[in-house]
């Protein structure tokens, strides 16, 4: 019910995944992402009265060019699209259990949102997928985290990316510095602890 509404097309399910699509603007996918993660947070709500543990799930978000069109044999055929942005969107996918986040996008989506500052977006890692050459960028959207969370990430967000800066040159003592800060401030915030044990 949150894909469709942005204008998303549900390619498929995966298991307990869902691929879809957002053919008209890159906003559609991320404001899709930050409504599941809302209606996610009254379901859970709804849980924990119930005396349930709460459900968390992680999206990933990739924007490029994909092939569309059916694929299989004689037997069994389906449509869906085939592509290195679909790869990297499900790597993206897989890395926020990773980090403990709910929503991650790559540069390629920050770059091809309307304005960007709408959001709120950190930068997060320097990845590499699988049989590429070039490392892409990974940022995280917060804005589905709950407010306190995400005051507190606001607040370090500069500190936490100067850290993260000072981390992928190899600078690990500025790096290890500004993340110890960044906790003291936020120690929920599970990406700072994270490289702080690497």
């Amino acid at each position: 019910p949150m894909i469709v509404p942005y204008r998303g097309l549900i390619d498929k399910y995966i298991g307990d995944a869902i691929m879809a699509l957002f053919p008209e603007e890159t906003d559609d996918a991320v404001r899709s992402a930050l409504a599941m993660l809302e209606r996610l947070e009254n379901y859970n709500k709804g849980r924990a009265r119930a005396g349930y543990m709460p459900i968390k799930v992680g999206i990933g978000i990739n924007t490029g060019i994909v092939m569309l069109g059916t694929v299989g044999g004689s037997g069994r055929m389906e449509g869906t699209v085939i592509s290195d942005a679909v790869n990297l969107a499900s790597r993206l996918e897989d890395m926020s259990k990773t980090f403990g986040v709910p929503l991650l996008i790559s540069e390629h989506t920050l770059h091809s949102l309307a304005d960007p500052a709408r959001y709120c977006i950190r930068f997060l890692a320097r990845n590499r997928a699988k049989g590429k050459q070039e490392a892409q960028s990974v940022y995280e959207v917060f804005d589905g985290d709950p407010a306190p969370m995400r005051a507190a990430k606001l607040r370090t967000r500069k500190r936490f990316e100067e850290a993260m800066a000072f981390y992928f040159v190899g600078d690990i003592f500025r790096a290890r510095t500004r993340l110890v800060r960044c906790l003291e401030e936020n120690p929920e915030d599970t990406p700072a602890r994270l490289y702080l044990a690497r």
